[in-house]
């Protein structure tokens, strides 16, 4: 029994668009069964599309359009659709059990996989993206299909999801009894597909990366390159998304010499080339750079073949502050000011050129509330909104090596934000971090954890870091709330905590 699986990129909201493209790939692949991810027809992201009665009509249109070409050709489709969950659509008709026997073997539908029996068990799944998912996955399908003794095969949407929330990172595998068959990853926007006949056992034995550095709980149980690696993947297609969507030719970011401003620069440059468009459209912008600082931030456009632009805002700045009464202005005040200068001057050239505005911030800082109403949170879509600021700058360094012509500058850059981190303790903040806002671990075990772990710092430092991460998380609620939208790529989002309960997280 020939199995085909496939994910192709879906038209979010477009439930004939993707009927017609299932029938396409199913003419030019002979297969006895044709697994597609979970809400391929109208796509995971359509929200609440799916409770409007003209969408629901659009989807049973189309799930008609599916069971005629079945009926006429005498195929079995497997997916899950909105408001019937797992189907099967075999000759015409429509089974919403989710099972069925085929030449005398049963086939069993689910979406988990916590289904026991049956020879093939089929997954059409529609897993938001994480780094080293297919990791996880592979190593369910495989050690499920060994000890339940069958195939199971899957399907996980991927391009063309929108990435508002999440991220779908594409895959199509399959296994037979502890085997992987076949597996296939969806790298770019195209269909990828795993395809086996049911009684195949050759293929590979699945091993587990080796364990990450415990100083960096984020990568878990995976090889941190690898980590890494797909983590920056994930940025660029959810920048790639993004782009496609919004139908912007430009894009207007900020270069400040830090490493979440240079991650950003390289995930831009990447999802421009993906998207077929010159980087040439990147504005990488420096506003009031020290002579050194505006020396390497212009090597660095100049290196990724982005246009730089460099902006001296201080007369504007006096002008502000003079105009204001604030000739005596507090150097808070001063900064505060500054930091909205650059948003406004920032939205001003992304107006201008009909531009996405790139943000970049990290975790760590939207944690903290390290910015100023109207500042540095207040772009159109942040690339870095899920990766906490010892992680980026390790995926820093990792990216410097594929960029030799911008090897020194971004190297540069990655030292100066160690020294940075080392000095404010965001290292242990962002492992505090990680148990807080994922594990949900109370006060004193993540401090017994970062004794632990940070040997070289003693109670009293600890404790001191820990206090002020749990206190400005706490005040600095408002500040979060008003944060663009960016995807959750590391499986977890940040707890919600209002800032007038009377609660001390400490």
């Amino acid at each position: 029994m020939k199995i085909y699986a496939s994910v192709f990129v879906t038209k979010v909201a477009k439930p004939m668009q993707n009927a017609e493209k299932m029938i396409e790939i199913m003419q030019k692949n002979e297969a006895d069964i044709y697994l597609f991810p979970a809400y391929c027809l109208t796509g995971v992201s359509c929200s609440d599309l799916v409770h409007f009665q003209s969408f629901a009509n659009e989807t049973n249109e189309a799930l008609d359009r599916l069971c005629e070409y079945s009926e006429n050709e005498h195929k079995c489709i497997v997916t899950a659709v909105a408001g019937y969950e797992n189907i099967i659509i075999r000759d015409g008709d429509l089974i919403q059990k989710g099972s069925t026997t085929i030449d005398g073997k049963k086939i069993i539908v689910a979406e988990s996989g916590d289904e026991n029996g049956g020879d093939i068990l089929l997954l059409p799944t529609a897993m938001a993206g994480y780094p080293c998912i297919q990791n996880d996955i592979i190593e369910f399908c495989a050690e499920s299909s060994k000890t339940r003794k069958c195939v199971i095969a899957v399907a996980n949407q991927g391009f063309g999801e929108s990435s508002a929330d999440n991220v779908y990172k594409g895959f199509a595998g399959i296994f037979n009894r502890g085997i992987i068959v076949d597996f296939k990853g969806q790298e770019a926007p195209e269909e990828i597909a795993a395809k086996a006949d049911s009684e195949q056992q050759t293929g590979l034995i699945y091993t587990r990366p080796n364990r990450g550095e415990e100083r960096f709980p984020y990568y878990g149980k995976n090889e941190p390159t690898r980590y890494l690696n797909e983590l920056f993947l994930l940025q660029v297609q959810a920048l790639y998304t993004r782009i496609q969507g919004s139908q912007k030719q430009h894009l207007v970011l900020e270069l400040d010499g830090q490493a979440s401003s240079a991650v950003a620069l390289l995930v831009s440059v990447q999802a421009m080339k993906m998207c077929e468009l010159d980087p040439k459209q990147i504005f990488a912008v420096c506003i009031g750079d020290s002579e050194s600082a505006a020396v390497q931030n212009k090597e660095l456009a100049e290196a990724l073949g982005v246009t730089h632009l460099s902006i001296n805002p201080i007369r504007a700045l006096d002008a502000i502050l003079y105009t204001a009464d604030m000739q005596q202005a507090s150097q808070q005040t001063a900064e505060g000011c500054m930091q909205r200068l650059h948003t406004q001057i920032l939205q001003d050239l992304a107006q201008q050129h009909d531009a996405l505005l790139v943000g970049s911030a990290d975790l760590t800082d939207i944690a903290l509330g390290s910015t100023v109403f109207g500042g540095i949170f207040a772009r159109d879509y942040n690339v870095n909104a899920s990766v906490p600021k010892t992680v980026l700058n390790e995926q820093l360094k990792l990216q410097a090596e594929k960029y030799p012509q911008a090897k020194s500058a971004l190297t540069a850059i990655a030292e100066a934000s160690a020294d940075r981190i080392q000095e404010n303790a965001e290292d242990l903040i962002d492992f505090a971090l990680f148990f807080f806002a994922k594990r949900h671990t109370s006060y004193s075990d993540i401090k017994n954890y970062c004794l632990a772990v940070f040997e070289e710092l003693d109670e009293d430092e600890i404790v001191e870091a820990l206090d002020r991460f749990l206190r400005q998380y706490k005040q600095n609620q408002a500040k979060r709330s008003t944060v663009y939208e960016g995807a959750n790529l590391i499986g977890f989002k940040l707890p919600y905590f209002p800032a007038d309960i009377d609660y001390d997280l400490i």
